[in-house]
């Protein structure tokens, strides 16, 4: 299939076909455009359409693995997957990094479930996200290490996530390198590794669970609400 006017094989044509058939089932088309925003991909959804903007810098061999993350992520959302929300009040600067890094956490983690048997290149993803953490590790703030600071929670879920997603042999540097710099943070990461691990992912279910399990075990639900898909908080 062609993506952004780019060939990107047949791996995940039938993906492609499944999810776009579940949305016009409900009135909805599937588009993907391109864009420069922040990170690979964004999905919005409107009335009568579900909208999959790509990174316009993404190379043509990494689109296919941006894309089937971002068609795994509207197949979520057509499972009745739960939301993370903002809570009620005033919230600080920057507390919607921790609100993004647990969806992220426990949701790619059951995107990647779904796709491992594809085999698709993740090269050049590993290779971005390995130097952005490693650029956040070369000199952090010195309050990243203090508990309950948003730094501290932004570097403690990105540290469970990458545990999961990034491959062990990249992984292992960074890993280390946090344990030195930001030992706490590194400590609270692994915390929410333990916790996300115990209900892990899959349904609908488990995910409201992992959600839910990691949002206790940090005590951040000042910062975090969790939303089944009825709406109704947990």
């Amino acid at each position: 299939m062609k993506v952004l006017n780019k060939d990107i094989g047949q791996d995940i044509d039938a993906m492609y076909q499944l999810v776009a058939g579940r949305l016009a089932a409900a009135d909805r088309e599937l588009q993907v455009v391109a864009y420069d925003g922040e990170g690979l991909s964004d999905v919005e959804w409107s009335d009568d359409a579900v909208t999959i903007s790509l990174h316009s810098g993404v190379p043509t061999h990494a689109l296919a693995h941006v894309l089937a993350v971002a068609l795994q992520h509207v197949r979520q959302s057509l499972d009745g997957y739960p939301r993370i929300t903002e809570p009620e009040g005033d919230q600080p600067e920057g507390s919607e990094l921790v609100r993004s890094s647990l969806r992220e956490l426990v949701l790619e983690s059951d995107a990647e479930a779904q796709l491992v048997s594809l085999g698709l290149d993740r090269t050049w993803e590993n290779e971005q996200r390995h130097q952005a953490m490693k650029t956040l590790l070369k000199a952090p703030p010195a309050d990243w290490d203090e508990e309950d600071s948003l730094g501290n929670l932004f570097i403690a879920l990105q540290y469970a996530r990458m545990s999961l997603n990034h491959p062990p042999e990249m992984w292992r540097a960074l890993q280390k390198r946090t344990e030195e710099v930001l030992p706490n943070a590194a400590a609270r990461g692994e915390q929410a590794l333990a916790a996300v691990k115990k209900r892990r992912w899959g349904s609908a279910r488990a995910v409201l669970e992992s959600f839910v399990s990691v949002r206790d075990e940090l005590g951040i639900d000042d910062l975090v609400q969790v939303e089944d898909a009825y709406g109704e908080p947990q």
